[in-house]
């Protein structure tokens, strides 16, 4: 009776433990989870204020000037981030997809635009520029992301 106590006893423990460590290994997937999403957001954050910066610039600098811009992050198969200039709210809009999750973060623009323009970043296509020319139709300077210069 007492080695049937003792199996029993030993049986319940080694549970209890195997209980623990799933429940800590689980924990810890879902705290790594949730640091490669806040990274990911906060990469693409300081994209975006960077990107506005250098919208700022450009439009300082003036008629022909322009800059690219290459993602600081490597794109996997199936991401990407959408850049657009929005001339309606005078706003910087840049949306993605990363690591399986969307994010969206928008910057006010303290320059006028006086168009849109939008540029789709993927792995096989990773830079854009921003470009100023002197538009006549509008009768302003013009800051427009594009493919190239």
């Amino acid at each position: 009776m007492r080695k049937a106590q003792l199996s029993l006893d030993l049986l319940f423990a080694v549970t209890l433990m195997t209980l623990t460590v799933v429940s800590l290994i689980s924990l810890a997937t879902h705290e790594v989870e949730g640091a490669r999403a806040f990274d990911a957001s906060t990469r693409l954050k300081v994209f975006t204020i960077d990107l506005r910066d250098t919208v700022t610039k450009v439009y300082a600098a003036g008629d022909g000037f322009a800059v690219k811009k290459t993602v600081p992050f490597e794109l996997e198969s199936g991401e990407y981030v959408k850049v657009t200039l929005d001339n309606t709210s005078n706003e910087l809009k840049v949306e993605a997809e990363i690591n399986g999750g969307k994010y969206t973060t928008v910057q006010k623009i303290p320059v006028p635009l006086v168009s849109n323009s939008t540029v789709t970043l993927t792995p096989s296509n990773n830079e854009l520029w921003i470009v100023c020319r002197y538009n006549e139709t509008a009768g302003g300077m013009d800051v427009k992301v594009s493919e190239n210069p």
